[in-house]
């Protein structure tokens, strides 16, 4: 069950990759749009951190510390929230620049939580 989680992890952190290259490939530009890569990276992060906390929580390691769930769940909440963020400006006619930064904003809180966790 490691090897899972860690591919798991892995793949988590593709996520969150693919939502900043999403991001930062749009600074340069004038008009800014939600890139694939925002929406399909917090798809990722969504699917893995459940499955990972689920895991986590069904396989109790010895000498592993207990998940901090306020911390998870507002990790949740922002992950909800970049993909809402990113449906939203992929709809939107025109500039997406609103929907744009706040993905990125919540992407930069995204990962200041995972630090913490």
């Amino acid at each position: 069950m490691t090897t899972v989680y860690q591919i798991l992890v892995a793949l988590h952190i593709v996520g969150v990759v693919a939502i900043g290259w999403g991001f930062l490939s749009q600074i340069s530009k004038e008009k800014k749009e939600i890139n694939p890569g925002i929406l399909h990276g917090a798809s990722l992060q969504f699917l893995t951190g459940v499955i990972m906390v689920g895991l986590r929580e069904a396989d109790k390691i010895a000498g592993e510390e207990p998940l901090n769930m306020g911390i998870v769940g507002a990790k949740l909440a922002v992950v909800i929230a970049i993909l809402v963020c990113a449906s939203m400006g992929k709809r939107a006619k025109g500039d997406a620049k609103n929907f744009w930064l706040a993905a990125g904003i919540l992407w930069a809180v995204n990962i200041a939580l995972a630090m913490m966790l």
